[in-house]
């Protein structure tokens, strides 16, 4: 019987989560779990994340093929439960436009005053970024934690750019909030937390690196 994938699940998860860890402390920061999501024979950029963050007690909800939600299921013991329940959310249909976008983060979990750990993370498609020449074009600088304070710049599919306006559009009043990570189908990924405040107009910041990076570097 040929494998499905040949992906660590102790030391893989492991290095999946420190790329995590880092992405959601360095806002915007383009990093990769390539070396890790591409053990596996299809769907590795959401069975990698996915092992990693889910066990039997954290409800999560994808959008996408039957098939491979029952794989989660069978990989990790979590349940799928509706979107409004879900403490991690895999969209793969990510290149809703913005209204659609904004219906999502308003059903989200986004935690309360007492509780704002009681949120989603949202983990969403919604570039291409395959190396066929397509590019992300929408230029957004960011600012706050984990951000050097002249800000820092990230291109965006047109699709992500929705995704963040959908986002401030939406409202979340500090601490309640949501954290986004855009998966690109090249493996590389990027954060933005509650915290992390967009701007579109800004003329000058400095430029993030263009391609993926390792953690740490």
């Amino acid at each position: 019987m040929k494998k499905k994938h040949d992906f660590d699940m102790v030391h893989g998860a492991q290095e999946v989560f420190r790329v995590l860890l880092e992405a959601l402390s360095n806002p915007g920061r383009v990093l990769s779990i390539r070396p890790q999501a591409g053990q596996f024979t299809g769907q590795g950029r959401w069975l990698a994340p996915a092992i990693t963050l889910l066990d039997t007690e954290t409800g999560f909800f994808w959008d996408g093929d039957e098939q491979t939600g029952e794989e989660i299921c069978f990989l990790t013991g979590a349940p799928q439960v509706p979107l409004e329940e879900a403490d991690f959310v895999f969209l793969s249909n990510g290149t809703a436009v913005q209204d659609k976008a904004f219906r999502v983060l308003s059903r989200v979990k986004g935690g309360t005053h007492l509780d704002p750990h009681k949120s989603a993370l949202l983990f969403i498609t919604a570039g291409t970024g395959t190396g066929n020449g397509e590019k992300p074009e929408t230029p957004v600088f960011l600012t706050g934690p984990g951000i050097p304070p002249e800000g820092r710049r990230i291109d965006l599919f047109p699709a992500e750019a929705a995704w963040c306006r959908a986002r401030d559009e939406r409202g979340f009043e500090y601490p309640r909030g949501v954290e986004l990570i855009f998966l690109r189908e090249d493996f590389s990924l990027a954060a933005l937390t509650r915290k992390t405040a967009l701007s579109w107009n800004k003329v000058s910041c400095s430029i993030m690196t263009s391609g993926p990076v390792a953690a740490g570097n």
